[in-house]
C-alpha cells in the first residue's frame, strides 16, 4: 500500500470561503479496507474542522459503489454526481471499453472518481460532465486512464 495523503486549500470565491480537499486513495481491488478507512478519515476531518461556507472534496478515490455503506447516506455530504440526476453519460470515470492508455485484458466501467459537497455549503452544483475523453494527436493517448471531472458550482451573489 501506499500511504496515501489529502491536500487542503482554502480560499475565498466571490467572497465566499471555500476549502477544497482532494486525495488519491489507495487503488486496487483488495485494498478495499484501507480504501473506506481513508475516506472515512477524510470525511472526520472535514467534519471535525467545520470549516466556513462551501466545502469540497473529491480525487482519484478508486471507491466502488459497494464499499460506501453508511457513508453513502451521510447527512452531512452529498455527492455531486447523484445530486444533479446521475446521468448515465458521465457516470463512468475509469472505462476501459473506450479508454486504452493502460492496455489491459479485461473491459470494466467503473465511477472511481467523485466529487462531494458538505450539504451545508453556500455554492451549489449547477452541472456536472466528464473530460479528457478525446485523444492527444501529440501521442495517440488520452490525458490520463481516468476521465476527468468538471463540475460547475453557483456562487450567491450579495
Amino acid at each position: 500500500m501506499m500511504h496515501r495523503h489529502y491536500v487542503k486549500v482554502s480560499c475565498t470565491i466571490g467572497g465566499e470561503p471555500l476549502t477544497v480537499y482532494t486525495s488519491h486513495l489507495e487503488s486496487l481491488k483488495e485494498h478495499s479496507k484501507e480504501r473506506v478507512s481513508q475516506l472515512s478519515q477524510v470525511f472526520s476531518e472535514i467534519l471535525t474542522n467545520q470549516q466556513p461556507g462551501t466545502v469540497l472534496f473529491g480525487g482519484d478515490l478508486n471507491i466502488r459503489d459497494s464499499e460506501l455503506g453508511a457513508l453513502r447516506n451521510t447527512p452531512y455530504f452529498q455527492d455531486v454526481w447523484e445530486e444533479l440526476g446521475g446521468k448515465s453519460d458521465c457516470r463512468y470515470t475509469w472505462d476501459t471499453t473506450v479508454n486504452t492508455n493502460n492496455r489491459v485484458n479485461y473491459k470494466s466501467k467503473l465511477r472511481f472518481d467523485r466529487l462531494y459537497f458538505r450539504k451545508s455549503s453556500v455554492m451549489k452544483p449547477v452541472s456536472f460532465s466528464l473530460v479528457g475523453k478525446e485523444l492527444l494527436q501529440s501521442c495517440d493517448m488520452f490525458p490520463s486512464d481516468h476521465w476527468g471531472i468538471l463540475a460547475k458550482f453557483r456562487v450567491p451573489t450579495s
